[in-house]
Formats: structure tokens, sequence, C-alpha cells
């Protein structure tokens, strides 16, 4: 069995972090309990008849007491330096720091997660085989509540009432301000420019840019473009960004759920001065 009671980030982040447990599970017949995920369950419906071995705790005392009582007894095998019989916690930290990614079909961890209590830290765990073989069956484990996917279904056909080839645009600032050095806090020019060199590979159809941002944004700075800009729940901008035809923005978690989500080909934004050509979208797994 395997554990997971924290995860860093947001939506997006907790969404990958745990399909690829998920997967794995799947993949080894494991059960799996996540304990970091009340705030968003409450945002999806799973659909389909397909049994994953996962179970969600849900917001309460019951939740938050089991989380405090996990961190303390890591702190304590820590401080103490013991081990708990039948329990590992099991630390990639060393893998964090460089970016190496720990593949969790490693024969060690499979070992210990069908025969013991298996709790992670660390952030780059990752099993992109099972993860794409199991992606239909997490898909419609997260499947968004009906009342967001009547908001996306809306603001999906006004856009398609106005052109041809939608484009989702996923302006990212806020903490991209320090993240990675400021590299990919990018200003509303630079996406303008990026908006019009993609208009230029359709030449002849009519492109409508779905605009997905955290901050309020000005209808006006976009006024040379068709537009879809309002401000939404972030579960709606997510899925809202996976019914475009492409998607852009910088590199982060957010873009590359929605381009998985429904094969979207994606465009990550590495630098201002990059110029975009058909080639420059690519499918998450390509």
């Amino acid at each position: 069995m395997v554990i997971i009671k924290r995860i860093n980030g947001q939506l997006a982040n907790r969404l990958h972090f745990l399909s690829y447990f998920i997967a794995n599970s799947k993949a080894y017949n494991y059960s799996l309990l996540v304990t970091c995920f009340p705030e968003y369950y409450n945002w999806f419906t799973p659909v389909g008849d397909e049994a994953l071995r996962v179970t969600f705790t849900k917001t309460g005392v019951e939740q938050k007491a089991l989380n405090k009582i996990l961190n303390k007894l890591h702190a304590l095998t820590l401080k103490f330096k013991i081990k708990l019989p039948g329990v590992t916690f099991h630390s990639i930290t060393g893998n964090d720091l460089t970016l190496s990614q720990y593949d969790l079909n490693q024969p060690g961890f499979i070992k210990l997660a069908q025969q013991q209590v298996v709790i992670p830290e660390g952030w780059v765990y990752r099993d992109y085989v099972n993860f794409k073989k199991y992606l239909p069956q997490i898909k419609n484990l997260f499947s968004p509540k009906q009342e967001f996917r009547d908001a996306i279904e809306q603001e999906v056909n006004r856009a398609r009432n106005m052109g041809d080839i939608l484009i989702g645009v996923h302006i990212r600032r806020g903490d991209y301000i320090d993240f990675n050095g400021g590299k990919w806090f990018y200003s509303n020019e630079v996406y303008i420019n990026k908006m019009r060199e993609t208009e230029k590979l359709f030449s002849g159809k009519r492109c409508v840019f779905i605009i997905c941002s955290q901050e309020r944004l000005d209808a006006n700075e976009f006024s040379d473009f068709k537009t879809v800009i309002a401000e939404r729940p972030a579960i709606v901008d997510l899925y809202l960004l996976a019914e475009c035809n492409y998607i852009f923005g910088p590199p982060s978690t957010f873009t590359g759920w929605a381009s998985l989500y429904n094969t979207v080909p994606a465009y990550y934004m590495e630098s201002a001065d990059e110029k975009i050509t058909i080639n420059s979208f690519k499918e998450f797994f390509d």
C-alpha cells in the first residue's frame, strides 16, 4: 500500500503526481490512499465502471488527524533514526535536487508497495509507461463535475461560433515572477506576439484564442484578435484548454495536463524570442 500525504503545488501538479501512482498501483495491484487532495476532491465526479485501486480522504477531522499522525511519525523516524515495522518513508530528495526522475517501475519500490505501507517523499516520481496505458481510466476518474462541464461547453460553443481553430493561451504569471529566476514570466506583449505568429501558421483559417489566466486581464489589450476572455475557476480554465485544437504557454503542469487529457498539441514557450512553427506543437507523449 502507498499513502500520498503531501504534494507540493496546486491542482495540475497534484493531478500529474497522483496519476503516476494511480497508474502504477493499477499495473502492480497495490492499494493507494491519498490524503492530500481534499480541497479539490469535490471538483470531480468520476465516470465509467473501471475500478482503480485508489481511495481519497475527504476534508474533515479524520483527514487532518491522519495527516498529522503521519507527519509526526515521519518526524520521529528522522529524529531518532528508527524504522517502523511494516512502514517505509520513501524519500527521493536527492532526485528532486538534480531533477533526476525516479522510475516507479523499479522492482525494489514495487516490492515495498506490495508488502508494506510506503509513504513517498519527493516530487520526481514518474511512470510514463503505465500512465499512458491507463490514461483513459485516469481521465474518467478526474472528470469535472457537471457544473464545470456545462461552463466549459458554453465557452467552447461560443468560441466555435467565432472561428475555425481554437488556440488555448495559458498566461501564467503569479509565482512565475520568482520561479526559475523569472525566466518564464512574460508580459502581455510577448503573448500577443506569439498569438500573431500562431495566426500566420493557419492562413485562411479564423483563429479564436481562448485565453486562460489566474489574473484579471484587460480584453482591450487583445482587441486585434478573436478572443474568449473571462475570469473562471482554475478547473474550468484547465479543462477548457483541453478542448482547444492547440495550446501554448510557458512550461507548466497546467498546460501539460490540458495537453495530455485530450491529446492536444502544445507549445511550451521556453523563451520570448523563440519563433513558433507548426512543429513547435507536440502531443504530451511525443
